[in-house]
């Protein structure tokens, strides 16, 4: 069987795992750390939902959307966090569509006056879909004519459609205000995203180890900085079958107003660094506005990554919000008092 169409598909997924290192197309990952580690739902015992959209320019004619949004409530008398996202993404050109939803439950343990340990597990049902009607297969083809016929008689292509999967993960995280150290682990029970059930294709386990440290620049409250000043940086490494992947991110926290950098690459055949972005936010009262753009790089036979916008809204429920005149920290405890 032979599917031009799939080339683009192929194509696509191999930038997803080669390139992003991930199976969603988040790029700013210090905004949504939960993407990385699950037991971020449970930070500081917050209240909030947030939705985000980005767009992948893979050339001039196609782009692939992509949507998230995530909600989490904290029982801070049973010391636990609910949290729940859903992911999705879409090709229109090949009709493909692929989403997952997640239901993550953390537990907060104190381990000294002022050090944190979120335990959680994740469970996770996704599907995948694919308009067979925008595919061309073989026998569709005429090579003398040059037609293309309407039907196909490849026994692949009544298989070729849909599947539906479910995902486990577990993780937990070390925290104060100032340091966070985690471990994640996802599709443990390896589930299978293969459309033909006859050939398995199975998410191998991965593996993401995260760290990240926040400190004051302006301790002094010196006049050229806002009083409350941070920079946060941010790294995470993830195994992923044969592969290792990394995400950085130095975002500096200016009052109200932020603007980092971030860093995406890995090791697959060779190591390379897939992208270079800058990440904008703007806090206001309840809300969290976040502007981040990825620089395109292609280095033939070795990088392709395509130039990536994003756009994000995070709501934070806290009655309290409106208080911290400034003081925007990602690494908080006071909420769990």
């Amino acid at each position: 069987m032979r599917i031009n169409s799939f080339i683009l598909t192929i194509a696509v997924f191999a930038f997803s795992f080669k390139g992003n290192g991930q199976e969603d197309h988040i790029v700013n990952q210090a905004k949504f750390l939960q993407k990385s580690n699950a037991s971020f739902f449970g930070m500081n015992q917050l209240n909030r939902v947030g939705v985000l959209y980005n767009s992948l320019k893979i050339n001039e004619a196609t782009s692939m959307d992509n949507k998230y949004a995530f909600g989490a409530i904290s029982f801070q008398d049973k010391n636990f966090t609910i949290g729940v996202d859903v992911n999705s993404f879409s090709l229109d050109e090949i009709g493909l569509s692929s989403s997952l939803a997640s239901l993550n439950y953390v537990y907060k343990i104190q381990l000294t006056n002022y050090t944190y340990f979120l335990p959680a597990v994740t469970i996770g049902l996704g599907s995948s879909r694919i308009n067979v009607e925008n595919l061309i297969f073989e026998d569709q083809l005429n090579t003398n004519t040059g037609f293309i016929s309407s039907e196909s008689i490849d026994p692949m292509a009544p298989i070729i459609g849909g599947v539906n999967y479910y995902d486990l993960g577990a993780s937990f995280i070390i925290h104060n205000e100032f340091y966070m150290i985690g471990l994640s682990l996802k599709h443990l029970n390896k589930p299978n995203i293969s459309y033909n059930k006859e050939a398995p294709v199975v998410k191998p386990i991965s593996i993401g180890l995260q760290g990240a440290y926040e400190f004051n620049i302006n301790p002094y409250e010196r006049s050229l900085l806002p009083r409350y000043s941070y920079l946060f940086t941010y790294l995470n490494i993830k195994k992923y079958g044969e592969s290792i992947y990394f995400a950085l991110g130095e975002e500096f926290q200016l009052g109200s107003f932020s603007v980092g950098l971030t860093q995406q690459g890995g090791s697959v055949s060779s190591f390379s660094i897939n992208n270079i972005g800058i990440t904008t936010g703007l806090a206001f009262e309840n809300f969290d506005f976040g502007l981040h753009y990825n620089f395109q790089n292609q280095k033939p036979g070795s990088v392709f990554s395509p130039s990536i916008f994003e756009f994000s809204i995070i709501f934070d429920f806290s009655i309290y919000r409106r208080n911290n005149r400034g003081l925007n920290k990602k690494l908080q405890i006071d909420n769990y008092y």
